[in-house]
């Protein structure tokens, strides 16, 4: 798996993310609906490579999730679950990712994950839903397959 389907299966793992998700977490985009969730790679850096060509890299992600918002209260589940889906992903290590970097098959693992700007993005035109953004950093490291 590479970073981007490593973190869409660690979103799928979350205990509590049939609370709010009705059906998969997509990748690059999600639909104006009730409990709905995409995933979005922003960019993939390089941080380190030492000469053997390990490398240490961040993945910027952002998670788009579309919820029900007509009240205080819908708005402040939605919130609680976005703080808690934060804490979770603070606690993400070692979930194995591959890459295929020119030519050179690679496998390492997820070092640490921080989340940033929880907050509300946009709604929806009759203004019964509310699409949260959620940033995610993903630091893994690489190594050659041997």
């Amino acid at each position: 798996m590479n970073v981007i389907e490593a973190m869409r299966q660690v979103l799928t793992d979350y205990p509590n993310i049939s609370d709010f998700i009705n059906g998969d977490v997509h990748i690059d985009f999600n639909e104006e609906k009730d409990q709905n969730y995409g995933l979005s790679s922003t960019n993939d850096s390089l941080l380190r490579k030492d000469i053997l060509g390990n490398q240490t890299r961040t993945n910027n992600m952002v998670l788009y999730a579309t919820n029900q918002s007509v009240n205080d209260f819908d708005r402040l589940k939605n919130s609680t679950f976005l703080l808690d889906l934060g804490y979770y992903l603070e606690t993400v290590k070692c979930q194995e990712v591959t890459a295929t970097i020119n030519g050179v098959e690679m496998v390492g693992s997820i070092q640490s994950v921080s989340i940033a700007n929880a907050m509300a993005w946009g709604k929806s035109e009759d203004g019964q839903l509310i699409t949260y953004q959620l940033q995610i950093k993903v630091n893994y490291t690489l190594e050659r397959e041997e």
